[in-house]
């Protein structure tokens, strides 16, 4: 197999989605698709490539109706200077979808088959906001699942949450100071300018170069957030302050071939040593991480203790949370720059997100190597391990 790289990476800020009150949303008068376009001309505006020399785009997105449906991915080569011979496709593997996107581009250039690809994602949460009116507009219609498994539990992301705490006998004490501490990492790499170093500004009716990330609350405290009332359940744990807000971004990366990156005289980022995704129970769904972080260590022959930096997705708290618990990871290497609950949780994009933070924590930090996971709505997850070729 041949070696793969990241060498671009370039994301929206995240802004604050209200689907009932779109005003509220800094990207309210811009679609996903078009966010990602703004990245894809950025990326032939910073690096050496050209817009024939792509050989292929792989979207990912939670939510492919409406806008966001991108006709197998055309839509954006349509709309910016990417080159018809660019192949494209939109994949859907919720949460998971900006990760399987880098997997699959990964996987051509592996094989000998390609030697740039583009792997990139958005969510526009509040112009095709998620959840139950989708099945009122007949966008999707209501599933029936085999016995044994409840539909109205499996839908709702936060009732799987509240099943995965009582599992993992997590409390909501710790899911409150772990959100406590996303946003507070979260404040300092902003103020430290790191996040700035991935964010391309945009520009909006109301806002020039819109650029900071709109959920970060660096004056929250733990007493605040123990203040706030159980969303899901009544005598539940979930809240909105341990659950990720929902948020509208893109995000994009340029994976190379070896021959590709040195032709182009472009830096690797990092290179991608393998992408494993697993199932899991569906009512447990924020578990996946765990199965699919345990494959992907076992088929590399490397251990919890030699990964210097991890990305876990904070869908929930309880996510990174039960995963810290069940894999035996230090705490203190999770999440470094704070995560989703303070970021926001684009699906879509999230991926993106997760790769690129961590490629870029591990040369900042002098880390070797570092795993992105997330966990998948309907009971998956999914996990990319990532060296710094430094």
């Amino acid at each position: 197999m041949k070696p793969v790289y990241l060498s671009h990476y370039r994301r929206t800020a995240f802004s604050r989605a209200n689907p009932k009150k779109p005003h509220l949303d800094a990207f309210a008068d811009l679609s996903g698709p078009e966010l990602l376009n703004a990245l894809l001309e950025n990326l032939f505006a910073e690096t050496q490539v050209a817009p024939d020399q792509p050989d292929e785009l792989t979207l990912g997105c939670a939510l492919g109706v409406k806008e966001q449906w991108s006709f197998g991915g055309r839509y954006p080569l349509l709309q910016t200077a990417l080159g018809d011979q660019c192949a494209t496709r939109m994949l859907d593997q919720q949460c998971g979808s900006g990760l399987a996107a880098i997997r699959l581009a990964s996987f051509g250039i592996a094989s000998g088959q390609v030697n740039i690809a583009l792997a990139g994602g958005y969510e526009h949460m509040t112009r095709v906001p998620m959840g139950p009116g989708l099945f009122q507009e007949g966008v999707l219609t209501q599933p029936r699942f085999q016995s044994g498994y409840e539909a109205p539990r499996l839908m709702n992301m936060g009732l799987t949450a509240e099943s995965l705490a009582q599992a993992g006998q997590i409390s909501r004490e710790a899911m409150d100071r772990f959100a406590c501490r996303s946003h507070r990492l979260a404040a300092e790499a902003r103020e430290s300018e790191f996040t700035a170093g991935e964010i391309l500004p945009i520009d909006t009716p109301d806002q020039p170069a819109y650029h900071l990330d709109a959920c970060i609350r660096e004056a929250t405290t733990f007493d605040a957030l123990t203040a706030l009332n159980p969303v899901f359940e009544e005598q539940g744990s979930i809240t909105a302050g341990n659950s990720s807000p929902l948020t509208s971004g893109a995000g994009l990366l340029m994976l190379m071939s070896e021959d590709a990156q040195q032709t182009l005289g472009q830096d690797p980022l990092a290179r991608v040593l393998g992408c494993m995704d697993r199932g899991t129970r569906p009512e447990l769904m924020g578990q996946g991480v765990v199965p699919a972080v345990e494959r992907l260590l076992q088929l590399h022959q490397l251990t919890v203790d030699q990964i210097d930096f991890w990305e876990i997705n904070e869908a929930f708290s309880v996510v990174p949370l039960y995963a810290i618990q069940k894999l035996g990871i230090d705490p203190e290497r999770v999440n470094v720059q704070g995560g989703a609950l303070a970021l926001g949780h684009p699906l879509g994009a999230t991926g993106i997100r997760l790769a690129g933070t961590l490629a870029r924590t591990l040369a900042a930090r002098s880390g070797r190597y570092g795993i992105a996971a997330a966990c998948i709505g309907g009971g998956q997850g999914i996990a990319l391990l990532l060296e710094n070729p430094g």
